[in-house]
This record gives structure tokens, C-alpha cells and sequence, in this order.
């Protein structure tokens, strides 16, 4: 070795093991060579290394006494795979005991930082659940200021969505009422009396009175509304109806109806001044 080489290699800076009780190995590479020498000191390693050989030169299995031969050279390999475990475990015995000492070390290390740490855990999950609460409590409170805000529009609601159906009921009645008048009116010549009619089949009059009163038969259309899906847009987009049906709709998307078939509901924005 050069005095150069020499230097470097005592110089701690450039190499760690320089310093005094640091020439052994790392701890894997030791226990590595440890095992290896205690293999060569038992004599397992070229125990090995014949059965390895014997096994080479095994012939195929072509008779009993063959296979009796490889049944003995079978076992031979068992028992040298054990002996080279208990090495092992010889080494390793030592190391377990290490590093259960070394994590009873790091836990005892440690545990006043753990307590803390679930202490602080603690105190914020407290805090969380207090902010969660307040913000639990102003839901509720905003959801029950918009039911009453609901119920206020909904009775609203109801009150016009009544005054329209009485509306569109006294017009029903109206008509009903003329159409009853229309169908009850009979076309007198002379002062009118009250006769039994009799159905006839004659076009001519129905009854005459004593006086020459004459009853005749009067023929009033009426209708029953089967579908109104198959009614003409004549009727269906007639001022009136439509008037009717968009005063139902607005009763219904003021009670907080956002869809409906054949119906754009929008929202549209402006200014309150108060």
C-alpha cells in the first residue's frame, strides 16, 4: 500500500471505519460471515458440498438397492438442512433479543410524545365537534325558517289556487244553470200551462192545451270532456283556458315546483326595496 493509499484509509473523513471498534462490518454483512464460518466449523459446508457431489453422480433409479441408496442420500440432505437452521437460528436468537430491547428503548422514548399527541388529538376532535354542532344548529334553524317561509307561500298558494277554483266553478255553474234554463224552455203561442207530455214521435207539437197553448220539443247540445289531450288547439289554446291553466301553474311553482312536462320554470331576478 502507497503512503497515499495508507493515508486515506486511517483518515476518518474518507473512511468511517478508521476510527477506533469501527473495522468490524455492518451488522447484515457480520452475521453473514458469522454464519458462514460456524457452517465451515461444524463441517456442514463440505458436508454439502459431497452430498451435492454424491448426488451428481447418481445413476437413474433402474433397481431396489439404487433406490435405496437415493432414500439414504435423501435423508443425509434433510439433516444437513436442519443442522444448517440451527446455525442460523444460533445467530438469529441474539438479534431478536436485540431488537425487542431496541423497540422497548424507541417505545419508552416515545410514549410521553404518544400521550401528548392523543391529548391534542383530543382537544381538537372537541373542537371540531363543537364547530360541527354550531353548524348543525344554523341548518336547522335555516331550515326551519324556510319551512315556515314555505308554509306561509303554500298557504298563499292555496288561498288563490281556492279563490280560482271557486272562480272557475261559478262560471261552470253559470253555464250550468243556463244550459238547465235552456233546456227547460218551452215556446207557448198563448199563456202557459202546465200539461203531461207525452213522447211522441211526431215532428209537430208535443201537447195543446184547452186554449190553444202548444208544447213543442226543443233539442239542446251538450258535451262530456273524454281527454283533453285529444281536444283541438282551438280550445286548448283558447285566452280563456290558458288564462286558467297558467294561474294553476304559478299557484304550483310558488309552492316550490321546479319541473313539470311542458312547463319552462325559471328563476328571474330583481330588486326589492325596502
Amino acid at each position: 500500500m502507497t503512503r497515499i493509499a495508507a493515508a486515506v484509509a486511517n483518515d476518518p473523513a474518507e473512511n468511517p471505519r478508521a476510527v477506533i471498534g469501527s473495522n468490524r462490518p455492518p451488522i447484515d454483512e457480520q452475521v453473514v460471515i458469522d454464519l458462514a464460518e460456524a457452517l465451515v466449523a461444524e463441517g456442514l459446508t463440505k458436508r454439502i458440498e459431497d452430498l451435492l457431489a454424491s448426488f451428481g453422480r447418481a445413476p437413474e433409479i433402474t433397481s431396489p438397492e439404487i433406490a435405496g441408496r437415493y432414500a439414504e442420500i435423501i435423508k443425509q440432505m434433510v439433516a444437513a438442512q436442519k443442522a444448517v437452521e440451527a446455525e442460523r437460528e444460533k445467530l438469529n436468537r441474539p438479534l431478536l433479543t436485540a431488537q425487542r430491547a431496541l423497540k422497548g428503548r424507541a417505545d419508552a422514548v416515545v410514549a410521553s410524545l404518544k400521550e401528548a399527541e392523543t391529548v391534542a388529538r383530543a382537544r381538537l376532535k372537541k373542537f371540531d365537534d363543537h364547530i360541527a354542532e354550531l353548524e348543525r344548529q344554523r341548518e336547522a334553524e335555516a331550515q326551519r325558517i324556510a319551512e315556515q317561509e314555505r308554509q306561509r307561500l303554500q298557504a298563499i298558494a292555496d288561498q288563490e289556487a281556492q279563490k280560482e277554483r271557486d272562480r272557475l266553478q261559478a262560471i261552470e255553474n253559470e253555464r250550468a244553470a243556463a244550459e238547465a234554463r235552456e233546456a227547460a224552455v218551452v215556446e207557448v203561442q198563448a199563456e202557459t200551462v202546465e200539461v203531461a207530455v207525452e213522447v211522441t214521435t211526431n215532428a209537430g207539437p208535443i201537447a195543446q192545451g184547452d186554449f190553444g197553448a202548444k208544447v213543442s220539443r226543443t233539442t239542446t247540445w251538450k258535451h262530456e270532456i273524454i281527454s283533453v289531450r285529444q281536444l283541438p288547439d282551438s280550445i286548448l289554446k283558447h285566452a280563456k283556458v290558458v288564462e286558467a291553466i297558467d294561474k294553476v301553474i304559478a299557484a304550483q311553482v310558488r309552492s316550490g315546483t321546479r319541473e313539470m312536462k311542458g312547463v319552462r320554470i325559471f328563476a328571474e331576478t330583481g330588486i326589492a326595496i325596502r
